[in-house]
């Protein structure tokens, strides 16, 4: 598949469609591209973690799990280089005992759209509303 991918994404969708991908084919290099140097995660509701080296971490574990997502109906709202993105999503994980279990979810991601005209993400909470409860 090497080459068949642009190099940047230029639209917050197209990296999601990407960052989904590179995550569901346990690619955490191709994954940590997706996002902004400045990047928050929310790791789970009431966590967040940034850095190279702690974002990483959280994705080496995640990928190392099994779990795979895939998005089901997104929407973007777009201002000035900055792009709020919603979706439902769904996250597909192994449990204890090798169960295959599907959680769905509701995103809130924001990304920024960089000098050289790529979005990358800049907030990523993939559990939306939960925070709200943490």
């Amino acid at each position: 598949m090497a080459g068949a991918e642009p190099i940047t994404a230029r639209s917050p969708q197209h990296v999601v469609e990407l960052l989904d991908r590179a995550f569901n084919e346990c690619d955490v290099d191709r994954v940590l591209g997706f996002y902004d140097e400045k990047a928050v995660v929310v790791s789970q509701p009431g966590r967040t973690i940034s850095g190279r080296g702690p974002l990483r971490e959280f994705f080496e574990f995640a990928v190392k799990s099994g779990a795979s997502a895939k998005q089901l109906k997104t929407h973007v709202i777009e201002a000035d280089g900055v792009a709020l993105f919603l979706s439902r999503w769904t996250l597909e994980y192994e449990e204890s005992g090798a169960k295959r279990s599907v959680r769905e979810l509701v995103a809130t991601t924001v990304f920024r759209r960089q000098q050289d005209g790529e979005w990358k993400v800049l907030i990523d909470n993939s559990f939306g509303p939960l925070v709200l409860d943490a």
